[in-house]
């Protein structure tokens, strides 16, 4: 019997969301006498970190078909936010441990803000469990996860996925790009 384990807290606008070690994913056999592990697997299995973009591709996809769900305008990938998003995952990784800051880490709006991107308000999830599905529903079942999950401000975000040890820690950065304000001197006439 599998349990789920949420611990949450607010820093810096953000939450994070944590599952208990064991909950590992079960492999599917298929017809074959011997079993060739899918590159996602594998790579669960390795000791060292390994960034998983299919994974990444599919936290945005799952956060916005909720969004849609909810009527709730979708989430633009952003690339700045991606990278910032993984910054933050090897931090976790390298530590082993979830947190929103480490020693000698700026905090989250300052970080996001390096980014270079008009930002007024940010957001952040953080989270490990055995497979994207496990990771993203154990933060929909969290109040404050979900809130930034679809939340209607936030309209960009970087979402980061790391294998290692045969979790996934995962990532989701959100923001609220400004709109880019424009001198009427500027605009076409």
């Amino acid at each position: 019997m599998f349990r789920d384990l949420i611990l949450i807290f607010a820093l810096g606008g953000g939450l994070q969301a944590q599952s208990l070690p064991g909950d590992r994913p079960t492999p599917a056999y298929g017809s074959q006498t011997s079993f060739q592990p899918t590159p996602k697997l594998l790579s669960a299995a390795m000791p060292s970190s390994t960034e998983d973009a299919a994974a990444e591709s599919e936290l945005l996809q799952l956060a916005n078909q909720r969004r849609r769900d909810a009527r709730v305008p979708p989430l633009r990938g952003n690339e700045e936010l991606t990278q910032a998003a993984r910054a933050h995952a090897r931090l976790m990784v390298a530590r082993q441990e979830l947190s929103h800051q480490f020693a000698g880490e700026r905090s989250l709006m300052p970080r996001l803000r390096d980014s270079g991107l008009p930002i007024n308000s940010v957001g952040e999830n953080v989270a490990y469990h055995s497979s994207v599905e496990k990771a993203f529903d154990a933060l929909m079942k969290s109040p404050p996860h979900r809130q930034n999950l679809l939340d209607p401000d936030f309209n960009i975000a970087g979402m980061a996925a790391f294998w290692s040890g045969g979790r996934l820690y995962v990532v989701q950065d959100f923001a609220h790009v400004r709109p880019e304000v424009m001198p009427a001197s500027r605009r076409q006439r």
